[in-house]
């Protein structure tokens, strides 16, 4: 039968394993964030106010599934626009549509300006449809 030294020792090595198992979770996890916080994300864009009065973003996980060259030749081939690996303008914006294939984002200047309402309508609706931020 053990005895209650044993039993006592017993319990402190499985409290110390677990605190130490929390705290060695604990400073990994923030070295992650850490890690993570200092990687710059990549972000690409295609002008396209002049012809559409919008322009579109793509985040570093776009880039990555799409690559840089095939986003590039999308933007100044089929959509005619400027390709850039920065954000689109921010002067003029009515707001943003976000959604898994990336962010388009509206303006007031180009052929087809659209106010707040109609492209919070048009970003909500659309096929897919994504999560509206107003503003710039």
């Amino acid at each position: 039968m053990p005895t209650s030294n044993s039993v006592a020792l017993v319990v402190f090595v499985v409290i110390a394993s677990l605190a130490a198992t929390a705290c060695k979770n604990d400073s990994s996890s923030s070295g992650a964030q850490d890690k993570g916080a200092k990687k710059e994300e990549k972000i690409a864009s295609c002008d396209v106010i002049k012809q559409e009065s919008m322009c579109r973003e793509w985040s570093d996980a776009n880039i990555a599934a799409s690559g840089q060259s095939f986003l590039s030749d999308l933007c100044t081939g089929n959509l005619q626009g400027t390709f850039a690996m920065s954000a689109c303008p921010k002067d003029k914006r009515v707001g943003a549509c976000t959604t898994p294939e990336g962010t388009r984002v509206f303006y007031t200047d180009g052929p087809a300006p659209l106010d707040a309402a109609a492209a919070e309508k048009a970003c909500k609706e659309g096929v897919p449809a994504g999560q509206w931020k107003a503003g710039g």
